[in-house]
């Protein structure tokens, strides 16, 4: 089954919706099901470090649940090693057709961007995990954007939340 990446800005209801298709799969249709939020994944890859364990410890089961949601894909530094973690998650998981990966991301795939000539101006998906899982990604999930305000903030602020 094809996945799907929540694009859209912060606060708007991307891992809620994560979250829900991770309920409704495990609770009505017993699919095992995983979360994880990215950089608590890069977090605990450098605390294995010091404790002796391998990478593929942490990976490995990621790899090969039937249903993976990453969260917040794209935070962090971008640096080689997090790239990395990227590309051998996105693409073992690309590499097993059986297998659902969703994302949520706060970045746009770049194709959008340069649609709406704002390429040089905001960061892209791309630019922050790369081109290759970018590319992969398009195969892998049917992209969903969404857009509107953030609702935390409006909850901080009293304000009542749009129904529509």
């Amino acid at each position: 089954q094809k996945g799907r990446c929540f694009s859209g800005g912060v606060g708007i209801g991307k891992t809620h919706l994560l979250v829900g298709e991770l309920r409704y799969l495990t609770l009505e249709k017993g699919i095992p099901c995983r979360y994880v939020e990215f950089t608590h994944l890069l977090a605990e890859l450098r605390r294995s470090y010091s404790e002796n364990r391998s990478e593929s410890e942490i990976l490995g089961p990621l790899a090969e649940v039937p249903v993976l949601a990453i969260d917040e894909l794209g935070k962090g530094r971008c640096n080689e090693f997090e790239l990395r973690i990227v590309d051998e998650l996105i693409s073992r998981r690309y590499n097993d057709s059986s297998l659902t990966t969703l994302f949520a991301t706060n970045y746009y795939p770049s194709a959008v961007l340069r649609s709406r000539s704002e390429g040089g101006q905001v960061e892209s998906l791309a630019d922050r995990i790369g081109e290759r899982s970018e590319s992969r990604i398009y195969e892998l999930c049917e992209f969903i954007f969404l857009d509107g305000s953030d609702q935390r903030l409006a909850q901080f602020r009293g304000w009542p939340r749009d129904s529509s």
